[in-house]
């Protein structure tokens, strides 16, 4: 282990800021909530929701579990993801026959037409009520009701029941407090599982003396859509934001080869009269209590979005960091309204 005096520089091509430009004109006049259709939850399912909702308890006839709340800014509101994790084993996958006829030179033709392959398939009903909740923490009202169909086929040889992933969908709240019951149905309704989580959302009161970042998100890969979603979707092991598909890593593990893609919004920001923002970010590795790498400050200046994409390295010329657990630390200061704010995220260097 080792402690660095000086700070380790930020490559220039290291800085990258999307620009208000990427979500452009569509984005902003871009709505969900027009297109969203009205969802009555089925009474089977309803009144599991309600028998559970004091308690929040988890109902396990289909095994989920919750893994992460993101949020973006939209306007006066925030974008919000939910992500949960299931394994196949609790989709439902049943073997299917599926005829593959394809035109092939005559050799092969005479041994492959009609051959036979089996594929598993699985059709999933996944419904979400979502709650307001009041100052201490009570249910207020229903706030939203969703259905989202899911629907999947794999071939038999690439099944495996113990393999878990991620599935995301998105839509937008106002600011504030709110419970979210996720449920997992067959089509029969003969198994529901469901679970509950809590999520806030930033409201203005919030910003007024300090500066907050969305929850830092690790990026695997982000492309830019060439239009946004218009209507909610569920994704597996990737979401969508504005223009951008995103898959992120969820396991936080990289070799010390890789780059640490961090992504977030700087939130409560003050623009300057021209309505651009600047800031000086420090970002810091810690291993324990132990300050391990300070980079050179980040400064965004007069930028048109406080939206940051930056990888950041893990493999410096002079030093080497050790396997183990680490915690990048983010320091956000404004030049303009003097505020500051901070974020942190664990990783691994295997």
């Amino acid at each position: 282990m080792f402690s660095i005096g000086g700070m380790m520089k930020l490559s220039k091509k290291a800085f990258v800021v999307l620009l208000l430009t990427l979500f452009s004109l569509s984005v902003l006049g871009y709505s969900q909530e027009s297109k969203e259709k009205p969802v009555k939850i089925p009474r089977e399912v309803a009144k599991i929701i309600e028998a559970n909702l004091a308690q929040r308890q988890a109902q396990i006839d289909i095994p989920l579990s919750y893994f992460k709340t993101l949020y973006f800014p939209y306007q006066n509101d925030y974008f919000t993801c939910f992500f949960l994790k299931i394994k196949n084993s609790a989709l439902g996958y049943e073997a299917a026959t599926v005829e593959e006829k394809k035109e092939k030179a005559k050799k092969e033709e005479e041994k492959k037409v009609g051959e036979e392959q089996k594929v598993l398939s699985c059709n999933i009903d996944f419904f979400f009520r979502i709650y307001s909740l009041n100052k201490d923490g009570q249910v207020n009202k229903i706030h939203k009701e969703i259905y989202l169909l899911y629907g999947d086929q794999v071939v038999s040889e690439n099944y495996n029941p113990d393999e878990e992933n991620v599935y995301s969908f998105g839509t937008l709240f106002p600011p504030g407090h709110y419970l979210l019951s996720a449920a997992a149905a067959s089509p029969d309704l003969a198994k529901i599982g469901l679970v509950f989580q809590e999520f806030y959302l930033p409201i203005p009161s919030d910003l007024e003396k300090n500066l907050e970042l969305t929850p830092l998100l690790f990026l695997k890969s982000m492309k830019r859509m060439p239009s946004p979603d218009s209507v909610i979707s569920l994704y597996k092991n990737l979401f969508h934001y504005s223009l951008l598909e995103v898959e992120p890593l969820f396991d936080h593990e990289f070799s010390s080869s890789e780059k640490l893609d961090i992504f977030y919004f700087i939130l409560g920001g003050t623009p300057s009269e021209d309505g651009k923002f600047s800031f000086e970010i420090n970002y810091v590795y810690r291993r324990g209590e132990q300050e391990v790498v300070k980079f050179q400050p980040q400064i965004l200046d007069k930028v048109p979005a406080p939206v940051v994409s930056l990888p950041l390295d893990l493999l410096f010329a002079d030093k080497i960091l050790e396997p183990g657990e680490y915690t990048l630390e983010i320091t956000v200061k404004e030049k303009v309204g003097r505020k500051e704010g901070k974020g942190k995220i664990n990783f691994i260097i295997k």
